[in-house]
């Protein structure tokens, strides 16, 4: 083949090839939004649940540990669902103060029974009581803030995307901030909760540092 064809040739099998490749870039690249994000961690945690049930009684201390990562999910969970999600439901969905207030006692219920968890032994029957209570309580508000009239399938309908993808990014942000474990005395809405979150997270990680617990 002479060389301007084999040229030619090469040119144009760079550019199908940029071309197929383009929309799976688009499709990489996209931006997830606030409720694609949650979704996520309402899964990761229900994962975590199944791993426990599927433990024997025998399995201490992987128990304890999967106990510890319950704890640890859940607690930056509801801290930055309270210091992001929460605030912009009550201005954004007509009917947000009041799924929030809700969605606000339920995590109250958790925060309390995780904290007893995270001072029980994983061979007492306190245990096994607490973490069912925690999943059947998680599940039941994972399926109402998923559903159609819940906050996120409000929140879908009345956000626009832009503003989902920045309360996304303002999200991870509050993660990295937020405690790594419950406090259910701690302010719930802003501002004390974020006052209280900042502090309570740097005794909490020192916390986990000695206890020896994974980031």
């Amino acid at each position: 083949m002479p060389r301007t064809a084999t040229k030619r040739a090469s040119t144009a099998s760079r550019r199908t090839t940029s071309a197929r490749s383009r929309p799976a870039q688009k499709r990489t690249t996209r931006q997830s939004d606030v409720i694609a994000l949650l979704k996520a961690d309402h899964a990761a945690v229900n994962q975590l649940f199944r791993r426990y049930q599927s433990l024997s009684e025998r399995a201490l201390k992987s128990r304890r540990q999967v106990a510890e990562r319950v704890i640890k999910e859940l607690s930056i969970h509801a801290a930055v669902e309270e210091q992001i999600l929460y605030p912009n439901v009550r201005v954004a969905v007509p009917n947000g103060k009041s799924l929030v207030t809700e969605a606000i006692d339920e995590h109250q219920s958790v925060k309390e029974a995780l904290a007893a968890l995270d001072k029980c032994a994983p061979d007492s029957a306190e245990f096994d009581e607490l973490m069912t209570r925690i999943r059947d309580e998680v599940r039941h508000h994972v399926k109402e803030e998923e559903s159609r009239d819940g906050i996120l399938g409000q929140l879908r309908k009345h956000a626009s995307r832009e503003e989902l993808v920045e309360m996304a990014k303002m999200t991870r942000a509050a993660k990295k901030m937020a405690p790594t474990r419950p406090h259910p005395k701690a302010p719930s809405t802003p501002p004390g909760n974020v006052v209280v979150g900042l502090a309570a997270a740097v005794v909490d990680k020192a916390r986990d540092t000695i206890a020896g617990r994974k980031s």
